[in-house]
């Protein structure tokens, strides 16, 4: 589909490179090793942080990792010896026996595993425990096993029968309730899992190149952040509060919270800990071999997850772009917060069907003219994250940006009684891509139903910017279960989308509602709103136009008939 959630940050490589660049999962030209040794491949610059979910692969591996490796011989049943008993490796510009990948500038580094207590690896620069020796290719052997983990301090592998059965993985930490306080203070340490690698004989017994082993590492947490910000002409948010969903029940809590919160009403959605404890069972029956992935202990889960806390006041208001500089107004804070408003989180877990993620908030618009006094208080706003958009996981990055307009499905008065009124929660929802780095920018309004678009490509460092002459996708869900509903192009009946040009004059989708008359002066624009080419559907959920100019364009969407009822969704096109 068009809606693959994916990350820029993906699975971390070592394989021999044969320059500078990074080559990710591809493995690039084999280092000669013409006496055997068993070597690790790798790009790795200089060290200039600690362990990170950016930067080079050591960086991001803190400059070391974890080995355990077994040899296999054939047999009924098979014979299986210890060949590299957690050894560590570290990233090193020294040309050695078990490091031959640097070339004679001494910039481009590899990684090495051959020293004694003497020797230190990693930023910190720790001390080995033991004598660590040079290991060799045994041709006799049928094939080579090999898991690797990082940092070294958390992993530790248990071996049955001789074979590399499962590890144990500690430190694994991920935010999930409220803590104030400065944010960055607390130390989320990325913890990586390399894919077990199987190298069979006819990979290694060769006189000129023995094979270089290379690992495939995912960080087993996600970067998540939620942020809010309003563009409602005149008025300025001066206080706001969300709702978490009740864990003993089928209903939102009572009780409203300044931090924004992601809520789902699936039990044990969301997951978090201080110091998890991991099983990572090996399963090596098949010529590429894999893991599977558990929690032992140490475990917290719930149906809310906390994100910053928004403190606002007349002075001190909600943000009003998605570039705002002052992040305290538009993310909020958190000891667990980074900089960029990202907190570390424990992933969705693997076997769990996506479910929506779900927003109730109040907020007080305050208007910014002279009277000072015109203040309204909007009560149960809410809004659906379809759950194609809601499943975590790992070595991914995250962002909802929440945008409030002048559309609605809040009520100005007492929630369950008096009409929805004119201010609603609507949000952009930023995922950024997998593979090929290619981000897609989610937007999502909110109406009955919510109307979500998204355009590969379009994310940026502050947001959402979508541009012409790439298809922009359609669906359409209910903004209570997330459930996509059925499209259909044009005509009279409920589900019918529309596209429309509205030109360069900006519009929101409480002008639409109020002018929607139809003929020539549809929305009052006369001919400038003019439909939009032919819109495509795919299984009658995906719809998709392409805009040819700059400008503003309307999704319309028949909510029902006799009298006809709309929804709208206004999205910007830039050039």
């Amino acid at each position: 589909k068009f809606y693959f959630i994916l990350t820029a940050a993906a699975s971390i490589a070592l394989a021999s490179c044969t320059n500078d660049e990074y080559l990710g999962g591809s493995p690039g030209t084999g280092t000669a090793n013409e006496n055997g040794a068993i070597v690790f491949g790798g790009n790795a610059g200089k060290l200039t942080r600690a362990t990170s979910n950016t930067g080079t692969v050591s960086q991001m591996l803190d400059g070391q990792f974890k080995v355990y490796g077994v040899k296999i011989y054939s047999g009924s049943p098979n014979t299986y010896y210890s060949v590299f008993p957690d050894y560590v490796v570290w990233s090193s510009n020294t040309k050695t026996t078990s490091n031959p990948d640097v070339n004679t500038a001494g910039d481009r580094n590899g990684w090495d595993y051959v020293g004694g207590t003497t020797q230190t690896y990693g930023a910190d620069n720790t001390y080995l425990t033991k004598q660590q020796y040079i290991k060799y290719w045994d041709y006799s052997a049928e094939n080579h096993h090999f898991v690797a983990g990082s940092p070294v301090a958390n992993f530790t592998y248990t071996i049955t029968d001789g074979e590399i059965d499962y590890a144990t993985v500690t430190g694994i930490k991920g935010h999930i309730t409220a803590n104030d306080g400065t944010p960055g203070t607390t130390t989320f340490s990325p913890v990586y899992i390399a894919d077990p690698v199987n190298v069979a004989k006819a990979d290694y017994a060769n006189a000129t190149n023995g094979k270089e082993v290379t690992f495939n590492f995912t960080r087993q947490q996600t970067f998540v952040r939620a942020g809010v910000y309003e563009t409602i002409p005149g008025y300025k948010i001066t206080s706001i509060s969300f709702y978490p969903y009740e864990e003993s029940s089928d209903a939102w809590g009572t009780t409203s919270s300044n931090n924004i919160i992601l809520a789902s009403k699936t039990a044990n959605y969301f997951s978090g800990s201080e110091d998890a404890t991991v099983k990572v069972d090996y399963d090596w029956s098949t010529t590429t071999p894999t893991y599977t992935y558990s929690y032992t202990s140490g475990l917290t889960q719930k149906k809310s997850w906390y994100g910053g806390k928004l403190e606002l006041s007349t002075t001190n208001p909600l943000a009003t772009t998605s570039t705002e500089i002052t992040k305290t107004y538009f993310y909020g804070t958190d000891r667990d917060m980074d900089a960029n408003g990202y907190f570390t989180v424990i992933p969705t877990a693997s076997g769990t069907t996506a479910q929506p993620i779900l927003v109730k908030c109040d907020y007080t618009l305050t208007a910014e003219d002279a009277s000072g006094a015109d203040v309204i208080n909007v009560k149960g706003a809410t809004a659906a994250i379809p759950s194609a958009f809601t499943f975590w996981k790992p070595n991914t990055t995250y962002t909802y940006l929440f945008k409030i307009s002048d559309n609605t499905n809040g009520t100005t008065g007492n929630p369950g009684e008096d009409p929805e009124g004119l201010f609603p929660i609507t949000f952009d929802a930023v995922v950024t891509a997998e593979a090929d780095g290619m981000a897609q920018g989610i937007i999502t309004t909110v109406t009955t139903p919510s109307i979500t678009t998204y355009q590969v490509g379009s994310v940026t460092n502050d947001g959402v910017k979508y541009v012409k002459d790439k298809a922009i996708y359609v669906t359409a869900q209910n903004d209570e279960t997330g459930a996509l509903t059925t499209l259909q192009s044009g005509g009279s009946a409920v589900g019918a989308v529309q596209i429309y040009s509205l030109g360069t004059t900006a519009k929101t989708e409480a002008d639409l509602i109020l002018t929607r008359p139809t003929g020539t002066n549809l929305f009052g624009l006369g001919s400038a709103a003019a439909t939009v080419g032919t819109v495509s559907f795919e299984a009658n959920k995906y719809g998709s136009f392409t805009p040819t100019a700059a400008g503003y364009y309307a999704i319309e969407y028949q909510t029902a008939t006799s009298p006809a009822a709309y929804a709208y969704k206004i999205v910007y096109v830039e050039d």
